[in-house]
């Protein structure tokens, strides 16, 4: 599993339950990632979204309350998925929220990280991924400077 998160110069990934930014590059790098895939996340990152389920990827959902998204699967239990995930034929990208995050990133193997070189006022956030033990950053972006915010493309490896 991978997971993909975009986060400010405090780690921050969101508030009231929406992105930090809408930075169009990056959600074309997302759409290009995770087409044909399937994705995983909680019911909050979901409902976020203003078209749902995302076309053409395999929607998956953790949360307590499945019969709130029939048009999708599932899982109840962090344990559910994990069986899931083991007879997976494509890869899985894990998009968030900051507790489906905190979750899943030991049984991840890369990290794609947006980093919005910018501050702001966030309620979740993601663990820095400059100080996680076990992992390494393999690569930084060049900074991109034409959106509203710059920001560049990190990528780490479980170690």
């Amino acid at each position: 599993m991978e997971i993909i998160a975009a986060i400010d110069q405090n780690n921050g990934i969101g508030k009231n339950g929406d992105l930090l930014a809408h930075l169009s590059p990056d959600l074309k790098r997302l759409r290009a990632m995770t087409v044909g895939n399937i994705i995983v996340m909680g019911s909050k990152t979901y409902l976020s979204f203003p078209r749902r389920p995302l076309p053409d990827r395999e929607n998956l959902v953790i949360t307590s309350h499945p019969e709130n998204f029939p048009e999708i699967r599932c899982f109840t239990s962090l344990e559910d998925f994990l069986d899931y995930s083991k007879t997976a034929d494509r890869p899985i990208f894990v998009l968030g929220g900051g507790s489906v995050y905190e979750q899943l990133i030991g049984y991840c193997d890369k990290l794609h990280i947006t980093r919005i070189l910018h501050s702001f006022d966030a309620d979740t956030f993601f663990p820095d991924p400059d100080k996680l033990e076990g992992w390494k950053k393999i690569s930084e972006g060049e900074i991109i400077t034409t959106e509203a915010y710059p920001f560049r493309y990190d990528e780490y490896v479980r170690i």
